[in-house]
């Protein structure tokens, strides 16, 4: 067979020499537990508290209809804990907020001035909107994900449009990449790996993956690092989004009906979950057990993990060449099986790990 090209990513699919027809697929998300939290940490509460909110809320919008006198009471009675949830936010946030406040403004007054020194006027919304979006960063990136994969939900220019957040941000500099190994390994990356390419294979929102070969054993390997920074930005967003839909639900309660606070919860709780490593090693581990028990490993893989140079920033994969689902020529040049079959057994493969694995993937791109 001959050789693959690489993946496109830490998502891209991998052909594999036991099942050349059929991509890797490794679980990351959607653990049955959830990490432990802060308890005075209001941007970290579960979603059932946000959902109580909204339906607190709800009934509120109930009374105006029915009683005004009693809606008023009600929104009287609302508006202390919306007041004490922003402030514990705020004062969480600290000097973060205040830089983050910063950095947004930058951004959007970057893409203004950008547009207005445009002859042919301003780039249609969707562009214009994607542009920002990756001004602001990781926590709008995967706000853009969430749009490029949602075609039932936006309009199709901007499905189209920020299908460009799927695989590929601005990398941050090797210098600053080769830092952060250093840190969380305890010994310099010459130490661990014999090379290590200095441009990344990929770049998404919070993390990049480098190629690599192990110094002691030679094999190629593929280490995804965390971005610096990437966790305040996140916290501080998503707090930020939180009081948001908590000012709209009681701004417009009929609004509350649909549960927005408890969606941004519920994704503010996922993402939480993707920026640390030692969480996706486990979701790997829990899709092998997932292969093997269920007799899938005939036909599908994913990545051994190096655990000891591994950390909650650093993650050392085993290197998987492969190609993306939808390169139907390179599948067709790397292989002798059908493309159609290989479509089908991928599906097949996640559609069991619904079912039968601890975790499931459920960013498919």
């Amino acid at each position: 067979m001959a050789p693959s090209l690489p993946t496109p990513g830490p998502r891209g699919a991998a052909l594999t020499p036991r099942s050349p027809a059929l991509p890797s697929i490794p679980a990351r998300r959607h653990a049955a537990s959830r990490p432990a939290r802060q308890p005075l940490d209001v941007a970290r509460a579960d979603s059932s508290n946000a959902a109580g909110w909204a339906s607190t809320v709800a009934d509120a919008a109930s009374a105006r209809r029915s009683d005004p006198a009693d809606y008023l009471a009600s929104r009287a009675a609302l508006l202390p804990e919306l007041i004490q949830d922003v402030a514990r936010i705020a004062i969480g946030s600290g000097s973060r907020g205040v830089v983050r406040t910063a950095q947004a403004a930058e951004a959007v007054l970057m893409t203004i001035r950008e547009q207005a020194g445009k002859s042919g006027g301003f780039d249609p919304a969707p562009r214009l909107l994607r542009r920002l979006f990756e001004r602001l960063g990781a926590t709008y990136i995967k706000l853009g994900q969430f749009i490029a994969s949602s075609p039932t939900l936006f309009p199709e220019e901007f499905v189209l449009e920020f299908q460009a957040c799927l695989d590929k941000t601005e990398p941050v500099p090797f210098e600053v990449i080769r830092r952060r190994i250093k840190e969380e390994l305890g010994r310099p990356a010459e130490a661990v790996f014999a090379s290590l390419r200095a441009e990344p294979m990929a770049s998404a929102s919070v993390a990049q993956v480098h190629e690599a070969v192990l110094k002691d054993s030679g094999k190629r390997v593929a280490v995804k690092v965390l971005k610096p920074g990437v966790e305040d930005v996140l916290t501080t967003d998503l707090d930020f989004l939180y009081v948001v839909s908590r000012v709209l639900e009681f701004l417009t309660p009929d609004l509350s009906r649909t549960s927005l606070s408890g969606i941004v919860s519920d994704i503010r709780n996922t993402i939480e979950e993707e920026v640390d490593f030692k969480k996706e090693a486990e979701h790997i581990a829990h899709f092998r057990n997932y292969l093997d028990t269920s007799g899938m490993s005939r036909f599908a893989t994913c990545p051994f993990v190096y655990k000891q140079l591994s950390s909650s920033k650093v993650l050392t994969m085993e290197y998987l060449e492969g190609a993306a689902l939808t390169d139907l020529e390179t599948i067709k040049r790397t292989t002798r099986a059908d493309p159609e079959q290989t479509l089908i057994s991928a599906l097949n493969t996640w559609t069991g790990s619904l079912i039968a694995a601890e975790t499931f993937h459920a960013d498919v791109h």
